[in-house]
């Protein structure tokens, strides 16, 4: 599955002498022959650990409204500490249609320092085809005290796919100050004759994109943009405690919500103390969500979201 960040360059060593980790991880699902949800790849690498936890007939879709689809559980666990500076971490998920993926993490994801050789990097690809859903909601990102860690996550969806996707930050752990974090989402639509956009705005087709196989085996393009965002925070970001950026807050999230009954009208834009919910345009929503702790975060961006329904 191309990515901007496709390339994962080989091990290398940091001062200290220790090898920075390079792993890649994949999980791909369909819908098998009888109707039920088929496991046709699920792939760890260290410290990438995937385990199948549930297979379910029917689950009500992540949209309000949406049929119940055959249904399978993935939880990721992380098989070492980390990632710390080097490490160069990916996920690639493919889901076909007529299927749900839900992903969940056991636990958080603590981004340390170390010695390696640049910033930490997780990338995660994802891939939906016609009918399927994804459902990508792992546990927050700590991002602890002279941690420097990059968090890349690009989905392509096709015209009738369908994408809840949460993402929480926490900064520093308990009684600390924060690392740097810089996390860059790309999500595209294919169009719904099955064309792709050149990866900017506009109208511009360059192949076909409906099926998953075809996204896996085309070239750069990934549909009309839908969502570009990139959210910088650090210590050394001018002002981030200022009230025109966090303030006191040391939990950033955003819940983004797509699919086709979002193709026409979206819900309201709506703002809270801490939240607020902005329509797209195109098929979808994002909740963008301040808090002092993880708890009151995930509240927040749960709360917005269901009332979007």
């Amino acid at each position: 599955m191309p990515t901007t960040a496709d390339a994962v360059p080989p091990p290398t060593t940091g001062r200290t002498g220790r090898t920075a980790v390079r792993a890649h991880a994949a999980v791909r699902v369909d819908l098998g022959p009888n109707g039920a949800p088929r496991l046709v790849e699920l792939r760890s690498d260290v410290p990438i650990v995937l385990r199948l936890t549930d297979v379910s007939p029917a689950r009500a879709g992540v949209a309000e409204g949406a049929k119940p689809v055959p249904t399978m559980t993935v939880h990721l666990v992380n098989g070492a500490a980390g990632p710390l500076a080097g490490d160069d971490l990916r996920l690639d998920i493919s889901v076909g249609g007529g299927v749900c993926l839900v992903m969940r993490s056991v636990a958080a994801t603590v981004a340390l320092p170390g010695h390696g050789p640049g910033p930490s990097r997780l990338i995660v690809t994802a891939e939906v085809a016609d009918g399927g859903e994804l459902d990508f909601g792992p546990e927050p990102t700590v991002v602890a005290d002279g941690a420097d860690h990059r968090m890349i996550t690009e989905i392509r969806l096709a015209a009738t796919a369908r994408l809840r996707l949460r993402e929480e930050i926490l900064l520093g752990r308990f009684g600390e100050p924060t690392g740097s974090v810089l996390s860059t989402l790309r999500v595209d639509v294919a169009h719904a004759d099955g064309t792709a956009g050149d990866g900017t705005a506009g109208d511009g087709t360059a192949g076909a994109v409906g099926a998953v196989g075809a996204l896996r085996t085309g070239g750069t393009s990934g549909g009309m943009p839908l969502l570009r965002q990139e959210l910088l925070l650090g210590p050394r970001v001018p002002g981030l405690r200022g009230p025109a950026q966090l303030g006191g807050a040391r939990a950033v999230g955003s819940l983004l919500v797509a699919g086709p009954e979002w193709a026409g009208p979206g819900p309201e834009p709506a703002v809270a103390e801490g939240v607020g919910r902005l329509p797209l345009t195109g098929p979808g929503y994002l909740v963008s969500a301040l808090a002092d702790d993880a708890v009151t975060l995930r509240r927040l961006l749960t709360a917005a979201s269901d009332s979007a329904g």
